[in-house]
């Protein structure tokens, strides 16, 4: 979910998608040389500590508000937070106290708790918002964003000529500041409102006059070239593009305006990581907000972040992260377009559930691997959700930090048609994926991938590596071309378990859940089990296939991670290995795939008799 908030354009030399962006000459320091040249840029026991690892911008985070009450954060309160085991927070940046008028910045309280976490061995990433958090837009920054009914944002304009310069210049002119502060970790931009870009009470944003104006003077040129070019695909009969309609959802050429608020989204990140690049290549971060069915009003669709993240060096933070079937689609464009991914949890508001829902979200972490970025806790903030979901989080980190390896795929995927969120309004329905992709996930326990229709369409996967796709909102025509190519389209969820079989068994779902991570020699495994339900734990039998693992042939036993003990289990005659597990609600464990029998004399648990 997105966050909730707590108490003719003047382009300014800025390149445009696919002009030209700052060299990433990699220093010591994370200031660009002034003579770069420019070119585009493509809960278990906590083991020992180890030395602190260079700062590469993996996240063990948490967010906080920008101050203690009106106090810089203190070195204690850094400490604190080091002493859990994190290494760094996000902070949330007021634009209006940085920048209080127009080019006059004040840095002072920003300085010190730079130097307060540096003090402390933490490193500080700035949330650059540009709406929706206190103190963002600066007050000085007066257009308001808004719907086609007319109902007003919250958010600036988002093609506003003189304020989009604006929060670029905040941008850029912070980052000169407290770039070679050794307290200062990395960049999150944001631009929108909040994590969810176009959003305006979960409706879409972007008919403003300004963004009106720059539909037809720049992506309708851009686009068409001429109004003949366009009249002939959209069978209109204009005389210029300024006659053109910016149609919301369900009049006639709504997709014309629906594919330029997703330009809008992809020109002005790819503009704005470039600016950043310009600055600095220490880390840059995304946050992506919202779910899969806000594609079309958010025009938050993550293949546009991908697909920049991977030209800019950036890491997308996976808001929402406690959502499998997210989580899965995450993980699956993470390493079809070499993406580092973090994840983060937004707590639900409802304490009974939220020791489930912080091990679920723990849990799902080697989802991201081999391209994971972490872990953040939205929010430290003293709330209900500091006693009940921070120990989850903080008990687990070391485990987390010692992951490696890949999560286990196999050659079939399920599929979604995201097209109308990029103006096809014929395009499949975005509102059940997400939830599909859960329940298949949970029954199944197996890795299957999740590809996107835009995912195919910018190159990033070929549909030809799959032996098998289950079309979750339509069959399109890449779906069609696929089939009629040989490729196998399946019709029931029952099906994919003849392509992608299981890595686990459990006695029922919807109580726990398993996330393996694979070795890169393949010979070995870890495990991470989470109790999932707020009302019913899980005590029964826990099956581990290797054949699901895409381990090498051979023989396995299990351990448990913490200890190296040698677990209760049984060889079944699928070369499956039983043992039992009782998870509480919101409990983790971690257990281990090794090689060789298991060891004689092993008890057999009674689940597994």
């Amino acid at each position: 979910m997105t966050r909730r908030p707590l108490p003719g354009f003047r382009r300014r030399a800025l390149p445009l998608i696919g002009g030209c962006a700052a060299a990433l000459l990699i220093g010591a320091s994370g200031a660009l040389p002034a003579n770069a040249a420019a070119h585009p840029s493509g809960s278990a026991a906590r083991p020992p500590k180890a030395a602190a690892p260079a700062w590469d911008g993996t996240l063990w985070a948490t967010q906080l508000q920008f101050d203690d009450h009106g106090t810089a954060w203190s070195q204690a309160s850094f400490a604190a937070l080091k002493a859990d085991g994190l290494n760094s927070v996000e902070i949330d940046l007021p634009w209006n106290t940085l920048e209080p008028s127009a080019g006059h910045y004040d840095f002072t309280e920003l300085d010190q708790e730079l130097g307060n976490a540096a003090a402390a061995g933490i490193k500080v990433v700035p949330i650059f918002w540009q709406a929706g958090w206190g103190g963002s837009p600066a007050n000085w920054i007066t257009s308001r964003e808004v719907k086609s009914d007319g109902t007003q944002g919250d958010q600036p304009v988002w093609w506003d000529p003189t304020e989009q310069p604006e929060y670029f210049d905040y941008v850029t002119s912070t980052l000169k500041h407290i770039v070679s502060n050794p307290g200062y970790g990395g960049s999150i931009l944001d631009y929108g409102r909040l994590d969810a870009q176009w959003d305006i009470n979960s409706g879409a944003g972007g008919f403003a006059p300004a963004d009106v104006a720059e539909f037809h003077s720049a992506y309708l040129p851009r686009t068409y070239g001429t109004v003949a070019a366009f009249n002939t695909a959209n069978g209109t009969t204009y005389s210029s593009f300024d006659q053109v309609p910016a149609a919301p959802a369900g009049q006639p050429l709504a997709g014309v305006y629906q594919a330029f608020r997703a330009w809008s989204v992809q020109d002005t990140y790819s503009r704005l990581a470039a600016a950043a690049r310009a600055v600095t290549n220490t880390p840059l971060y995304f946050y992506y907000g919202g779910h899969v069915g806000d594609g079309a009003n958010y025009a938050n669709n993550p293949d546009t972040f991908f697909k920049v993240a991977k030209q800019y060096r950036v890491t997308i933070i996976e808001d929402a992260a406690n959502s499998p079937g997210l989580s899965m689609l995450f993980g699956s464009l993470s390493r079809a377009y070499g993406v580092k991914v973090a994840q983060e949890w937004t707590a639900p508001t409802d304490d009974a559930s939220m020791k489930a829902q912080a091990a679920q979200w723990v849990s799902l972490h080697a989802m991201d691997l081999p391209q994971n970025g972490g872990e953040d806790f939205f929010i430290h903030d003293g709330t209900s959700k500091d006693t009940i979901g921070w120990p989850v989080y903080t008990g687990f980190v070391p485990t987390l930090e010692g992951m490696t390896g890949s999560y286990p795929t196999k050659p079939a995927a399920v599929y979604i048609d995201y097209s109308l969120a990029y103006g096809n309004p014929s395009g499949g329905s975005l509102g059940a994926p997400e939830d599909h992709i859960t329940n298949l996930w949970l029954a199944q326990q197996a890795g299957f991938s999740v590809v996107t229709s835009q995912e195919v369409a910018n190159g990033a996967v070929k549909l030809g590596q799959f032996k098998a796709v289950l079309p979750l909102n339509g069959v399109d025509a890449t779906l069609k071309s696929y089939q009629s190519g040989g490729g196998t389209l399946l019709t029931s969820d029952a099906q994919m378990a003849q392509y992608a079989p299981a890595y686990v068994r459990l006695s029922g779902a919807g109580t726990a859940q398993t996330v393996p991570a694979v070795a890169n020699d393949r010979r070995s495994a870890s495990l991470t089990l989470a109790g999932i339900s707020p009302t019913t734990g899980y005590d029964g039998p826990v099956t581990v296939l290797p054949s699901g693992l895409n381990l090498v042939s051979g023989s396995y036993h299990l351990v448990d991670a913490a200890g190296g003990t040698v677990l209760p289990q049984k060889a079944g005659a699928d070369g499956g290995l039983c043992a039992a597990a009782t998870l509480a609600t919101g409990a983790l464990a971690e257990w281990k795939v090794v090689p060789g029998a298991i060891p004689s004399g092993t008890p057999v648990p009674a689940a597994c008799a």
